[in-house]
């Protein structure tokens, strides 16, 4: 009884980052980190960060993965799937409510306009995650390195117009740091 208690719980608190969270799993990353680093203590911050290393690398929304790979830390398979689905839900409901009054829904002028205000507010949220990230992300030379090649190798694409899939950047970034973590391996047998 108590497990589907605390599973009950875990379900709650992912409705409500799923219902008050606009712009996807991206902008909710900031306040999964409130919720679960911050308030409850559920993970520390460098395994936070490597959650969400792996939910983006991994197939399917980024806080979907988040949610499922919390849901099983605390509970095992039943927590994933409270996790998962207390996220999900709040936004299946509301786009399934206006998918059904869609045309009509954004022929008011005002709701267009609320949407433009809703798309700042989810840059300021996908902004603000990723400062907090790179305030928490460890000082070494390497992270420094490939976040600011990242960062400036993003801006000068942009700046051209070249395309450039962002998968590739985080599987240069995983192949980067395994082959650090390798030669650093190495050098410790060698000793």
């Amino acid at each position: 009884m108590k497990r589907l208690s605390e599973c009950l719980k875990l379900f709650l608190l992912m409705m409500k980052i799923g219902l008050f969270t606009f712009g996807g799993g991206y902008a909710m990353i900031s306040l999964l980190s409130r919720e679960l680093v911050e308030k409850r203590k559920y993970i520390d911050d460098d395994e936070f960060m490597d959650v969400v290393a792996i939910a983006e690398s991994t197939p399917g929304p980024i806080a979907i993965n988040m949610a499922t790979y919390i849901g099983y830390k605390r509970l095992g398979i039943l927590g994933s799937l409270f996790a998962t689905l207390g996220l999900v839900i709040p936004s299946f409901v509301i786009l399934y409510v206006i998918s059904l009054f869609f045309d009509s829904f954004m022929s008011y002028d005002i709701v267009r306009r609320a949407f433009k205000g809703i798309q700042v507010a989810v840059v300021y949220l996908i902004l603000s995650a990723g400062i907090r990230m790179l305030k928490k992300m460890k000082k070494s030379p390497l992270p420094i390195l490939l976040c600011s090649s990242v960062i400036l190798a993003m801006i000068t694409l942009s700046i051209l117009s070249i395309s450039f899939s962002s998968i590739l950047y985080i599987l240069i970034g995983g192949a980067i740091g395994l082959t650090a973590y390798l030669i650093k391996g190495a050098r410790r047998i060698g000793r």
